[in-house]
């Protein structure tokens, strides 16, 4: 069933009423929000007011009136300055149009063109637009006064009774209807007033639009994080079945200190038999280190996997906990019936847009440099991506996942050594690798960090680096 909100056969009627209720009130003020789906026009004459809103937040132009005169808020832009202190000569609806127009003397024109989305405030000087309250629907600076009134259509115009009437559809979801009589659901109201109709409807419409853009918009954020720390269950669980199945490094060292005169020097990889499992075993090797420093290297490396094995472990609980909270919080807003209810969530989540950039990272300082650690791979990406300037210094431990630094620049100075160690210390501790003694950090200038089409958060490459080897600590 069809609303009649914006159908032609209401603005003759809402005209005519207007035409009697500004007879001699004269425009006070026009303004519209900082949205710009907004529109305040507030008339007066002696001590008596009425403003007039147009909505279009909706996606269709809403109608309400009030017997006061509204006030500016902060951020509003004023409209249609030549129109102030002027005094209403007529409203005139249209012939077969979904519009209508109020008349200031003989050349000036208010024309309210409600044609669903595209509804709009026209200010005419004669037969040319001057000002629009939506400027963004650019097409409507082409259309001229005497093209409004239309020729009548062969379909069927609903009549007008003698009452108006507001119903609620409840399914498939949650509608309201206006209309002149017809069955439409539940009768929420029945009035010969065209203003308490539209002001009932307007507001039964916009509160019910508002709460259903607020809940799939919740819906999206929260269905995402669970997306996410489904995703890191997933991987803290795949990392440590790899590593449950994986042959140990310290055996892996072990065989080499066994074999140490079979390694001929600068191989890349050597096979030797595996006593362990009674079969030969291909081992790879860095090339520029001896047999017993390789040997060494997976020793260190059985050392890192235990702390990884850790970090992990503590991932996927700590990951598992906030699924559990995400997965009520979710049910909690699908079960929402009202935009109060919401609202817990809509200020949390608007206080985290909120939060200066800044503000989200662990944050150092040496010697007046500011030093600035991502928390997860999230924010990871906002550290590096948003917040980081391509001149500040980009720091990450090698070879294992691990906390985004950035070093943030000085004006015509450079990094000092001691600072970049300081930084690479730091990139060790938010390490996987921060149980090691020693750990390799690259650094390089922001502006060689690139993210690959398709990474994953907090994935990056680097084109060119640098390698500083420290000791992790704070």
């Amino acid at each position: 069933m069809r609303s009649l909100h914006q159908h032609q056969a209401l603005f003759p009627l809402l005209a005519n009423n207007l035409h009697e209720l500004l007879q001699d009130y004269v425009l006070q003020d026009a303004f519209r929000n900082y949205q710009q789906n907004e529109l305040t026009l507030v008339f007066f004459k002696g001590k008596e007011n009425l403003s007039i809103q147009v909505n279009t937040a909706c996606k269709t132009g809403l109608f309400l009136f009030f017997e006061h005169a509204i006030s500016r808020d902060t951020g509003v832009f004023p409209l249609f300055k030549e129109l102030i202190g002027c005094e209403v000569s007529a409203v005139l609806a249209h012939a077969n149009n979904r519009s209508f127009q109020i008349n200031f003397g003989l050349n000036q024109h208010l024309v309210f063109k409600m044609y669903g989305p595209l509804a709009n405030v026209l200010f005419f000087m004669g037969a040319e637009p001057k000002q629009l309250f939506r400027a963004q629907i650019e097409n409507d600076y082409q259309l001229r006064l005497d093209g409004f009134s239309q020729t009548e259509e062969s379909a069927e115009v609903p009549v007008f009774k003698g009452e108006f009437f507001v119903w609620e559809w409840p399914e498939p979801k949650q509608t309201f209807i206006f209309n002149f009589g017809e069955q439409g659901g539940a009768c929420l109201l029945q009035t010969d007033s065209v203003f308490e109709a539209l002001n009932y409807f307007s507001k039964r419409y916009l509160q019910s639009y508002l709460f259903a853009q607020a809940q799939q918009k919740l819906l999206a954020q929260y269905k995402q994080k669970l997306k996410r720390e489904k995703a890191l269950i997933a991987g803290a669980e795949q990392f440590l079945l790899n590593a449950a199945s994986a042959i140990p490094f310290d055996e892996i060292g072990h065989i080499l200190m066994a074999n140490l005169h079979q390694i001929p020097s600068g191989a890349t990889e050597v096979v030797l038999f595996d006593f362990y499992r009674n079969s030969m075993l291909p081992i790879a090797l860095k090339k520029h280190l001896s047999a017993a420093d390789n040997a060494a290297y997976y020793y260190q490396k059985f050392k890192n996997r235990k702390t990884e094995i850790a970090l992990k472990e503590k991932q996927a609980v700590d990951a598992r906990a906030r699924l559990l909270g995400v997965q009520e919080v979710l049910a909690k807003i699908e079960q929402a019936n009202y935009l109060k209810d919401l609202k817990p969530w809509i200020k949390e989540e608007k206080q985290r847009e909120q939060t200066p950039l800044k503000e989200k990272f662990r944050r150092f300082e040496w010697d007046g440099y500011q030093i600035y650690v991502g928390k997860n791979a999230r924010n990871n990406d906002e550290l590096t991506l948003k917040f980081a300037h391509k001149d500040d210094l980009w720091l990450h431990a090698k070879g294992v996942s691990g906390s985004h630094v950035v070093i943030k620049h000085k004006a015509n100075l450079s990094f000092p050594e001691p600072l970049i160690q300081y930084a690479a210390s730091l990139a060790a501790y938010y390490s996987s690798a921060a149980g090691s003694e020693w750990v390799p950090v690259l650094y390089t200038p922001k502006k060689y960090v690139r993210k690959p089409k398709g990474a994953h958060a907090g994935q990056v490459s680097v084109e060119r680096e640098e390698v500083v080897l420290v000791q992790p600590k704070l």
